[in-house]
């Protein structure tokens, strides 16, 4: 601890030490008439400041002023210190100086706290710690941290575990990933990785780079887990959508009798997000329930958003979003997204304009939610008011917004639009250029689809499964197939991705529109996919295209015995016989699809009626 008392350097003249005195006198004096014309705080803190007869002056209350100039927001009198402080030539006092360090980084002024930074006669792990703590807050880059450290070792100020805690936090961007693996080598060093407070951080780091192994061998080192750290590891398993490692996290939390909260659960629903989870979720539920944590308003947004991905329909979701005291952005957004989910587009319509009606404003995630609405709607004008109001809103530079917004203006057929927005975005990512490249094949443009897969390969973007169904669904729109297979050999080959079924059935598709038809047969053959429903499909949509009659029979009956509850085979063969005339065969075909119980889904038009189509 601080001395509280320090004396006055020792005059060799006495009168000199008197005129030294009065010269803090004089100081002091200052400092009360500055206080009392420009600080808000009603006790003046100034006129604590006293001095002693021998010589001495309680330096350390200038700590106590300086912490209420803070909590009173009173920059100019916290100034006010700073200046007699230096007229004082005060050496010591680190906690004074870190104090009014503290006082500039808290109103922002962070060229002032730097250049008190360089200026300090000393400084402490605490002084370090405090510019640590402000480059986290203000997204410092990487050579700033790495300056503050190096300046740490050179200065001999041994690093604590709240300096790593804050030098690991503030590892982000592209250049940091490999800073925060230096910074773990010296927690390891200084013996701190299996501190709570520096192993968090670092799981939350690496879960944040998707490095989950990684993520739990730094969680695997802590020694005393505490709330914070298992809550830490959840959510990072959750981020990396690995439902396994989270649940098993949660039964050891459990095991080791550790009590969890509201945030343990809200992390842990998130793994439901599937049909089959409904009983896992609902018992999630049902704990919250007991452990009186269901009045909490993010629990109350993680079980609509599970109800909304596990259970059909939003009965569920409705009743938990009434019980809301005060839903906040998030559960508006939430509830938004599950009637998306659910194919509620009129539904998630209405419940966007409840939202504004009740004077809540929208975020970027509600921006990006609603968007899809009106593609599905294929309703124009409402995602052009949606548009302007994201321009409004200055949520224009988002980059998920922006994605949302090429989706929707190409699900409603205008593709200029679409592209407008691609060009005007300052950045892309492998969202924006799929959409985009799907786009241009809802459009016949394959040569530009295309384009734009070497321009991610060429920016450093790692194209992925979707990318490429999108390119091999641009080849087949716009009849390249000899393109579309190159891509369809790269995807493994170059980029180790794994085919899918939707993959298998593009190339089909891409080989039938081409009027390839035994090509595509012998595709399936060779790929050994004759179970794959899809493929068939496609092939009979080809043969249905081009009037293949025998080839589209066999189609019809693999179709027919993959799945047989499905009318769809029926009716494009019934298509097929009655474009070449044979209509007994028709005839058959559609007593056979009435005998089995089936019958065709009927279709629908959009009438638009008040902007709105029906």
């Amino acid at each position: 601890m601080l001395r509280v008392l320090v004396k006055l350097n020792i005059c060799k003249l006495t009168r000199e030490s008197h005129r030294y005195h009065h010269c803090c006198r004089y100081w002091l004096w200052c400092l009360r008439t500055v206080s009392s014309l420009t600080s808000p705080v009603k006790r003046i803190p100034f006129e604590k400041l006293e001095t002693i007869d021998d010589h001495s002056i309680k330096f350390h209350q200038f700590r106590q002023i300086l912490q209420e100039c803070t909590s009173a927001g009173d920059l100019r009198s916290g100034m006010s210190v700073h200046t007699h402080l230096v007229k004082l030539n005060i050496n010591g006092f680190l906690m004074i100086w870190n104090k009014l360090l503290s006082l500039y980084l808290k109103f922002g002024h962070i060229h002032y706290a730097h250049q008190l930074f360089d200026t300090m006669p000393q400084r402490d792990v605490v002084t370090f710690n405090t510019m640590i703590s402000a480059s986290v807050r203000d997204d410092y880059d990487a050579f700033e941290l790495l300056h503050l450290f190096s300046k740490m070792k050179k200065e001999d100020v041994k690093p604590n575990h709240i300096s790593f805690s804050g030098l690991i936090g503030a590892c982000n961007g592209l250049i940091a990933l490999r800073l925060r693996e230096v910074f773990h080598a010296q927690t390891v060093h200084c013996g701190l990785s299996s501190n709570a407070f520096v192993g968090s951080s670092l799981v939350d780091g690496y879960a944040k780079q998707m490095r989950l192994e990684d993520a739990i061998k730094a969680f695997d080192e802590i020694i005393e887990l505490d709330l914070v750290s298992w809550n830490i590891m959840i959510d990072g398993c959750v981020r990396n959508n690995s439902k396994e490692h989270a649940v098993r996290m949660f039964l050891q939390m459990l095991k080791g009798n550790a009590r969890f909260d509201g945030f343990t659960l809200t992390s842990i629903i998130k793994t439901c997000s599937k049909p089959g989870d409904l009983k896992h979720g609902m018992q999630l539920h049902g704990c919250t329930i007991k452990l009186g944590l269901a009045h909490e308003t993010p629990i109350h947004n993680s079980l609509i958003t599970m109800y909304s991905k596990c259970e059909k329909g939003m009965e569920s979701p409705i009743k938990i979003f009434g019980s809301i005291s005060e839903p906040n952005i998030i559960s508006w957004t939430a509830m938004i997204s599950g009637f998306v989910q659910n194919e509620q587009s009129e539904e998630a319509h209405g419940f966007y304009k409840e939202m504004l009606r009740s004077g809540v404003r929208e975020n970027d995630f509600s921006l990006s939610s609603i968007l899809p609405v009106y593609g599905n709607l294929a309703n124009l004008d409402q995602g052009k008011q949606i548009h302007a109001r994201v321009i409004k809103s200055w949520f224009g530079l988002d980059l998920s917004v922006n994605n949302a917004l090429i989706d929707m203006y190409s699900k409603c057929g205008s593709f200029e639009d679409a592209h407008l927005v691609f060009m005007k975005m300052e950045e892309h990512d492998v969202v924006s250029c799929t959409t985009m490249i799907m786009s241009y094949g809802q459009h016949g443009k394959g040569k530009e689809a295309l384009e734009i897969l070497s321009k991610m390969e060429s920016e450093g973007l790692v194209p992925d499964g979707v990318t490429f169904l999108g390119c091999l669904y641009a080849c087949s729109h716009g009849g390249l197939v000899e393109e579309g297979v190159r891509v369809f050999k790269t995807m493994t080959e170059v980029h180790n991705l794994k085919h899918k079924q939707e993959h298998f059935a593009c190339v089909v598709d891409m080989l039938g529109r081409a009027g390839r038809l035994n090509e595509a047969e012998s595709f399936i053959d060779e790929m050994g996919i004759e179970s794959d429903v899809l493929v068939w499909e496609a092939l009979l949509g080809a043969c249905r295209l081009h009037g293949e009659m025998e080839l589209g029979k066999k189609s019809a009956q693999k179709i027919m015995e993959l799945r047989p509850e499905g009318h769809g085979p029926y009716i494009l063969l019934a298509n097929i016989y009655a474009e070449r005339g044979s209509w007994e065969d028709k005839e058959v075909l559609r007593e056979k699809l009435v005998s089995h119980g089936l019958k065709k889904q009927l279709g629908c038009s959009w009438v638009p009626l008040e902007r709105m189509p029906y």
